[in-house]
C-alpha cells in the first residue's frame, strides 16, 4: 500500500496529515485521490466506514485557491450531522492551506449563513439539500465559479426524495467542473444521475466479499411480540455492559417511547431524531462523541457517516425497512480495524425480514445468547480497540478544524452497568421530556383531591397534607377541637393565590440560575455558533444542553451557561483557540 506522500499531494497538505497522524491510506483513498488530482470524474463505491471523505476531500484541499472570493467546491450531504463532521474534517486537511470552509445547513440561523457567502468568505460550502436550495434561491450562493461538485452518500439522499433537488443543483454549476459521487450503493436513478451530469466518469469500488465489516459479530433476538422487545433490550444492555451503543427505532415517536421506557428501568440514554432543534442535536452529539453519554437512541438519521470511535455495539431495536439500512446502521460500529457488535431484535413474524438481510449482505446472522456473549468476550462484555486509526475516516471528528493525532490504542475504558445508573435530566426540558406518560396504568396516579365546605361558601380544594404532630396539652387548653384547622387551611389558600403567577401575563424572559458571558470574538473572525459551544463543553465539561441562547455578531458574542459555573468557564476557556482566535470571554455585567 502507498503511503501519502506517493498519491501526488502537496506538501502543506501532507503536513496536515502528519498532523493528524495519518500515514497509510485506505483502499478507496489510494484508488481515488490520483484520478481526482488529475481531473477526472469519479464515481467511488465502497462500504461505510472505509474513508471515502479523505477520498474526496484531500484531492478538493488540493484543489481550490485560497484567495479566491468564489465558492470554488460544494460538497452536498444528506443530513446535518454528515455535513458538520464533513466540515470539520475538511478544515483539519485545509488547516495548513488556508482554505475558509463554511456548513450551511437547515436549523442554523440563515441570515448569518448568508453573510458569510455574500462577503466572499468561503471558497468551499458542505451544506444540506434543502438549505442550499434556500441560499440559492435567495441569490446568496452564486455558483457560477464552482469547479468543483462532491455527492456524498448520493443513495441516501435519493431515500430522502432530494434526487430532483440534486439535479437543479447541478444544473446551476458550470458544465465544465469536475464531479465526484460516492454512495455505499448504486440504485438504478443514482446511476441515471451520473450518466445525465457526469463526464466518462471512472468506477472506483472496493467491495468485499460482504457488505458489512468482518469485525462486525451480528446476532439476532427473538421475542414474541412488540411488547417484549424492552425487556429483551434491557437484558441484553445488562449482559453486553456496552462501552458506547446507538440503539435504532423506526420512528421518532418510538424513539422518544423507548427512552422513557428505559428511563423507567433506571437506563440512562439520550435521544436523537429530526424533530429535536438544531441546538439539541448539537448537545446530544457532543455529549456522545465526548463519552460523558454512552446510550444513544436513534432513528436512521444517525445511520449515515457518523464516525464515533467509541461505539462499540449497535442495535436494532426495530427492524429497519430495507436491507441496505440494516448495513449502514450496523457500519457505525466495528469501523477501521476495530471490533463491534451488531444485535437486532425481531418478532417472530420477521423472519423472512431477517433472512432477505442475510441475502443482501451475505453474512451470517446468529442467535444471540448469554452464553455466546461470554464465549465471544471472554466474559469480559467488552469489545476492546484493536488500536487507534491511521486513515482519516468519513466524517471523522477532527476537533472543529483544530486537528488532532489519534490517540493510541486506550486503556480500557471504565464500563458501564446498566442496573446502576440513576437517569438524571440535566435541565427542566430534559426532565419533563424523560418523564414517563401515564399509560395503561403504568404509573401510580396522585392523590385525590379532597373537598369540603368552608363556612358554608363554596367547595375548597386541597390537597392532602402531611400528619403533624399533635400539640401538647398545656398549648391546646381552653381552645376549641377544630378550629385552629380552618384558619390554617384558609391562610394556605391564600398563599397558594399570591404565589400563581396571574394569567395572561408575560413569564419571566431567561432561565433561571444562568448568567450571560461575552465573548470576544464573532463573525468577522469566521466563527460560527456551534464553535464556541464546542470550546466551552471542551474546555469546561459542560453538557451541551446546558449552554443557551448563543447569539453570534460581527466582533463578539453573547452565550448563557449555569451561574454557578460561570466563573469556572470563563478561567477554563479563555485563550482557548479556535480557527486561529483566540477566545476572551467575562461575564457580562449590567449597568
Amino acid at each position: 500500500m502507498a503511503a501519502f506522500k506517493e498519491l501526488g499531494l502537496s506538501e502543506p497538505i501532507l503536513d496536515a496529515l502528519s498532523h493528524l497522524g495519518y500515514d497509510q491510506p485506505t483502499p478507496i483513498q489510494e484508488q481515488t485521490i490520483p484520478l481526482l488530482l488529475e481531473g477526472r470524474d469519479v464515481i467511488g463505491q465502497a462500504q461505510t466506514g472505509t474513508g471515502k471523505t479523505a477520498a474526496f476531500g484531500l484531492p478538493l484541499i488540493e484543489y481550490v485557491d485560497p484567495s479566491s472570493e468564489d465558492v470554488e467546491a460544494l460538497v452536498l450531504t444528506p443530513t446535518r450531522e454528515l455535513c458538520i463532521q464533513v466540515t470539520q474534517a475538511l478544515r483539519a486537511y485545509g488547516s495548513k492551506k488556508g482554505v475558509d470552509i463554511v456548513a450551511v445547513f437547515g436549523g442554523a440561523p440563515i441570515r448569518d449563513q448568508m453573510t458569510r457567502l455574500r462577503r466572499g468568505d468561503g471558497q468551499v460550502v458542505v451544506g444540506t439539500v434543502g438549505r442550499v436550495m434556500d441560499l440559492m434561491s435567495r441569490h446568496a450562493l452564486v455558483l457560477d465559479g464552482t469547479r468543483y461538485v462532491v455527492l456524498d452518500e448520493a443513495d441516501e439522499m435519493l431515500d430522502l426524495g432530494f434526487l430532483e433537488d440534486v439535479e437543479t443543483i447541478l444544473s446551476r454549476t458550470p458544465s465544465g467542473r469536475q464531479t465526484a459521487l460516492f454512495s455505499a450503493t448504486m440504485p438504478p436513478p443514482i446511476r441515471g444521475l451520473a450518466d445525465k451530469f457526469m463526464y466518462d466518469p471512472e468506477v472506483v469500488k472496493v467491495r468485499a466479499a460482504t457488505l458489512t465489516i468482518d469485525t462486525v459479530d451480528q446476532y439476532y433476538v427473538e421475542v414474541k411480540s412488540d411488547r417484549d422487545k424492552a425487556e429483551a433490550l434491557a437484558k441484553v444492555l445488562k449482559a453486553e455492559r456496552p462501552e458506547q451503543a446507538i440503539i435504532f427505532a423506526r420512528t421518532k415517536i418510538g424513539a422518544d417511547r423507548l427512552s422513557r421506557s428505559l428511563g423507567d428501568k433506571g437506563i440512562r440514554v439520550k435521544t436523537l431524531h429530526g424533530d429535536m432543534s438544531q441546538g439539541a442535536r448539537d448537545g446530544v452529539m457532543i455529549a456522545f462523541k465526548g463519552g460523558r453519554e454512552r446510550l444513544l437512541v436513534a432513528t436512521d438519521i444517525a445511520a449515515r457517516g457518523l464516525d464515533i470511535s467509541g461505539v462499540s455495539h449497535v442495535i436494532n431495536y426495530d427492524l429497519p425497512n430495507s436491507p441496505e439500512v440494516y448495513v449502514h446502521r450496523i457500519g457505525r460500529t466495528g469501523r477501521i480495524g476495530r471490533e463491534g457488535t451488531a444485535i437486532t431484535l425481531m418478532t417472530t413474524k420477521q423472519q423472512r425480514d431477517l433472512d432477505a438481510i442475510r441475502k443482501h449482505a451475505n453474512t451470517e446472522i446468529e442467535e444471540w445468547s448469554e452464553q455466546s456473549r461470554a464465549q465471544r468476550n471472554g466474559g469480559g462484555g467488552v469489545h476492546e480497540s484493536m488500536g487507534a486509526a491511521t486513515t482519516p475516516t468519513e466524517g471523522e471528528d477532527l476537533g472543529g478544524g483544530r486537528g488532532r493525532a489519534p490517540a493510541a490504542a486506550p486503556a480500557e475504558r471504565p464500563r458501564i452497568k446498566v442496573e446502576d445508573v440513576e437517569p438524571v435530566a440535566a435541565t427542566a426540558e430534559d426532565a419533563a421530556a424523560e418523564a414517563p406518560a401515564a399509560v395503561d396504568g403504568d404509573e401510580p396516579k396522585p392523590p385525590r383531591r379532597r373537598s369540603r365546605r368552608v363556612g358554608g361558601g363554596p367547595r375548597e380544594t386541597r390537597a392532602p397534607e402531611p400528619a403533624t404532630p399533635e400539640p401538647a396539652a398545656a398549648d391546646t387548653a381552653g381552645t376549641p377541637e377544630r378550629e385552629p384547622a380552618r384558619p390554617r387551611a384558609a391562610i394556605k389558600a391564600a398563599e397558594r393565590r399570591e404565589a400563581r403567577r396571574p394569567r395572561h401575563t408575560k413569564p419571566r424572559r431567561g432561565r433561571e440560575g444562568t448568567v450571560k458571558l461575552l465573548v470576544g470574538a464573532g463573525r468577522a473572525n469566521g466563527l460560527e455558533p456551534a464553535d464556541i459551544v464546542s470550546a466551552i463543553v471542551d474546555g469546561s465539561h459542560l453538557e451541551g444542553e446546558d449552554i443557551h441562547n448563543v447569539r453570534l455578531l460581527e466582533r463578539f458574542a453573547f452565550v448563557e451557561v449555569p451561574a454557578k459555573r460561570a466563573e469556572e468557564v470563563v478561567d477554563k476557556v479563555n485563550g482557548s483557540d479556535v480557527r486561529g482566535v483566540k477566545l476572551r470571554l467575562e461575564v457580562a455585567r449590567r449597568r
